[in-house]
């Protein structure tokens, strides 16, 4: 009995360990964003620059994650979490000095890969320390770090504004604290190596029907990411042409967004209860529902479907993921790369699309 609670404080410890190391490299990945317009004041910046640097941080963040994450799956160990979140910290904090637009995007760039690494092996962390409730696990993993996208903006722009852009070398000290506090809980000893189970998809036995499968998921993955920006970034216009107040709207939006945190907690728990397949369909189902009443209808149903359609968008993400692992189960970290980096930065490519035809077509 006493060994049993030993063992699951060491798991909670080192999960709490890598969610925490998990908010702040996501903190990081936004701190630049939300305070462009202050780089833009300083080093005499146009739209057009400050859209490339926001480029290069989701690209080197999102689309290098499947080759990152095929190489950890051959060589990667533990202990390059804390190597990454330091090499975040240092790039991202020390861009608050440089003094020209391509020193500019060389730091964010480069201070981005690590994102790209710390996602891929951070989660494959997480779901070994879980044991059998990987969902719950990866959803607690994934919804710290998903709170960080709230937090930047509101810690950053006061600060910078109060303080100027030099005040960024000091955001360097949490992720040296962080780091710190994943090497005291000897998060770098956890053995990720995974063992081939009944039924798994064998290494070099990658067939064209897991390749589908994956591709699918990929697929899914992206279109909910596309669906969130879209939301995002047009929700409150869209409800004001349904005729809703733009106060309410915005509120509606912040409600949307927490919703869309929780869901993940409440999708993983699901996962582990009655399995990836089942929840991957009744989001998606719920999902397909929520975009109808968008679409078609106004006033209190449409409020309703933006709460409903923020757990709807989140609840499926640890399932999608856990499916990945069980197609790919000798190449987590190339799994997790596709499905959480490859599909993010299709989503905001095709975003970008979506702009262009509604300003043709309304």
């Amino acid at each position: 009995m006493m060994e049993s609670k030993q063992i699951s404080s060491t798991y909670l410890i080192k999960l709490i360990a890598v969610s925490i190391g998990h908010f702040i490299n996501d903190f990081y990945m936004n701190l630049i964003p939300p305070i462009l317009f202050l780089f833009a004041q300083s080093l005499g910046l146009n739209l057009s620059q400050q859209a490339f640097i926001a480029f290069i941080i989701t690209s080197s963040g999102s689309f290098v994650q499947p080759i990152i994450g095929y190489f950890v799956d051959k060589k990667g160990e533990p202990w390059l979490l804390i190597l990454s979140l330091l090499w975040i910290s240092f790039w991202m904090s020390i861009s608050g000095i440089v003094n020209n637009y391509y020193l500019l995007a060389i730091f964010t760039g480069l201070g981005a890969l690590a994102s790209a690494l710390f996602h891929p092996l951070g989660s494959a962390v997480a779901v070994k320390l879980a044991n059998k409730s990987r969902g719950t696990s990866l959803s607690i993993f994934m919804t710290i770090g998903g709170f960080a996208f709230s937090v930047s903006p509101v810690v950053a722009i006061p600060a910078v504004k109060a303080y100027g852009l030099n005040v960024l070398i000091y955001f360097m000290i949490p992720g040296i604290l962080v780091a710190l506090f994943m090497f005291i809980t000897k998060l770098h000893k956890v053995e990720i190596k995974q063992t081939k189970t009944e039924g798994s998809v064998e290494r070099g036995k990658f067939n064209m029907a897991a390749v589908k499968n994956v591709s699918f998921l990929v697929f899914i993955s992206s279109s909910k990411v596309l669906i969130r920006s879209f939301l995002i970034t047009f929700g409150v216009q869209i409800m004001m042409l349904k005729q809703v107040d733009i106060t309410i709207s915005g509120l509606v939006l912040s409600v949307f967004l927490l919703i869309s945190s929780f869901g993940t907690i409440i999708g993983g728990y699901l996962n582990d209860r009655f399995g990836s397949k089942r929840v991957m369909l009744s989001f998606n189902l719920l999902l397909f529902i929520c975009m109808i009443i968008i679409a078609l209808f106004d006033g209190v149903l449409i409020v309703m479907g933006f709460i409903l359609i923020g757990l709807a968008l989140s609840g499926s993400n640890t399932a999608n993921i856990v499916m990945a692992y069980e197609l790919m189960p000798e190449n987590l970290n190339t799994a997790t790369g596709l499905i959480m980096g490859l599909s993010g930065g299709l989503g905001g490519l095709v975003m970008l699309l979506y702009g262009k035809i509604a300003d043709i077509q309304g």
